[in-house]
């Protein structure tokens, strides 16, 4: 009997190796397309070498088929999984910008690395209105993730200027800039500036400012206009 059982496990397992892939009937779960869409990502894998309609499911590497989607410009990462009846599930996580360089139209991610725009999706998040050298990438990945994750940055910061390794901070709402020497200490700074505004934001004092800068310890420098 055990021999028997035996047997047709591993006949069974066989038989489930010989299966012809499905490339025609891809399931993506738990994905969000913007910036790309599921005929790129289907087109990609199309062109690739892993997509046969005579391959074996015995022969599907699925770690080859993550990499070539990966290769996609505005995806994260995937997970490339095969049920028993060889469909191929497959899960898109795409890239998450940071911040939005204007004059030379790209993007930044959080670990500070360049996406290009897309056609298919703006995101709303702050602008470089200034050029960016390649060096502070790294630095504007961890500010624009900070200011990302926190619910009152997120809504109010609306766009950054860096000269001279200054930084300038524009605001939703008002004229005023908010002034950073540099990204030393931003955490602090910037939760500085938030105690200050709590405090005055039901006074008409914001209206009258030019400039908030942070630059001193512990304290927040305001300029009138």
């Amino acid at each position: 009997m055990l021999s028997l059982v035996t047997g047709l496990i591993a006949f069974s397992s066989i038989k489930n190796g010989e299966r012809n892939i499905n490339f025609n009937r891809i399931n993506y779960m738990d994905s969000q397309f913007k910036f790309t869409s599921i005929e790129s990502v289907n087109k990609l894998l199309k062109q690739s070498d892993s997509n046969s309609s005579n391959l074996l499911k015995r022969n599907l590497n699925l770690k080859k088929i993550e990499e070539e989607i990966n290769e996609n410009e505005y995806i994260d990462f995937a997970e490339v999984s095969m049920n028993l009846a060889g469909e191929i599930g497959v899960k898109i996580v795409e890239i998450k910008p940071v911040f939005r360089v204007l004059n030379d139209k790209y993007y930044i991610d959080k670990n500070g690395n360049t996406m290009p725009l897309s056609n298919l999706y703006s995101e709303q998040i702050p602008l470089i209105i200034s050029s960016v050298n390649s060096s502070d990438y790294k630095r504007l990945g961890s500010l624009g993730s900070y200011l990302k994750n926190d619910v009152f940055l997120n809504e109010h910061i609306t766009g950054l200027e860096i000269i001279d390794n200054k930084l300038f901070f524009h605001v939703k709402n008002f004229s005023y800039v908010i002034k950073m020497n540099g990204f030393n200490k931003y955490k602090t700074r910037l939760n500085n500036y938030k105690a200050f505004y709590k405090s005055v934001k039901n006074d008409s004092i914001l209206n009258d400012l030019s400039s908030i800068n942070l630059n001193f310890k512990s304290q927040v420098i305001v300029e009138k206009k």
